[in-house]
């Protein structure tokens, strides 16, 4: 079975003085699975709501405070799934990861959809990597999308005995994130375990065959002014993150 999968860092920010971009849900419901991080059920979320449950169950990470951020995943309900266990974290714990785990269970196979984001504020990046590799130690069949932070190769070698990580091409000049100094790196990518295959099947196969980070939301209309994917973007309550999507088979 292909599924159609989107991850997207939304640069809430903790919901301080945030409000969801009305154009978010324009772009994630071409998709059977999306997770978003640096989420927060803040303004606009009335609207979000309404507009993607008339095709997707939500599931989101508690709302602690202002200054926390969330998680949401959503997955459509023609998928014809069961709904077996949803599961958390701590947000306020400085040695967690922000994290959200969607167990269900589809074509008689068990799946836990994982969507999370690695803190940066907290210096204890390999604590929460840790944890994660902890928590993919006791599942046979995972797909965990998120902004980790971290580069690939790090990635990879972290996870090498528990999971494969899989994104795009970074030599192709694919990336996900632009420094304020405009350096530009790959910080979203998919890790997996017990799926059959992870694959790109959109236009842009050819230059990266495995998934691919779609910068098309940069559009004046959307509040961008003339940016590019080359950009620091930086703009408070809009994404600053590229669009990470592919498809897998389980």
């Amino acid at each position: 079975m292909e599924i159609k999968y989107l991850e997207w860092n939304l640069h809430a920010m903790g919901g301080i003085g945030y409000e969801i971009p009305s154009f978010i849900s324009n772009y994630i419901n071409s998709v059977d699975i999306f997770v978003l991080v640096e989420f927060c059920t803040s303004n606009g979320w009335g609207e979000f709501k309404h507009d993607i449950e008339k095709e997707f169950d939500l599931y989101c990470s508690p709302f602690v405070s202002k200054g926390y951020n969330q998680v949401c995943i959503g997955v459509r309900r023609n998928l014809m799934y069961k709904l077996i266990a949803v599961k958390t974290v701590d947000v306020c714990d400085v040695n967690r990861p922000e994290f959200l785990q969607v167990d269900i269970e589809i074509e008689n196979k068990k799946l836990s959809i994982i969507g999370t984001r690695i803190k940066t504020e907290s210096g204890t990046k390999l604590i929460q990597y840790n944890y994660l590799k902890g928590c993919f130690k006791n599942i046979d069949r995972f797909l965990c999308l998120g902004d980790f932070n971290c580069v690939y190769k790090t990635l990879s070698e972290c996870f090498s005995l528990v999971a494969e990580v899989y994104g795009p091409r970074i030599v192709n000049d694919y990336h996900s994130f632009v420094f304020k100094d405009g350096d530009s790196v790959g910080l979203d990518w998919l890790v997996e375990k017990g799926l059959d295959s992870v694959y790109n099947g959109y236009k842009d196969v050819k230059y990266s065959p495995i998934a691919t980070y779609d910068w098309s939301f940069l559009t004046e209309e959307n509040g961008y002014l003339g940016k590019t994917e080359y950009d620091y973007l930086g703009i408070k309550g809009l994404p600053d993150h590229a669009i990470l999507k592919g498809m897998v088979k389980i």
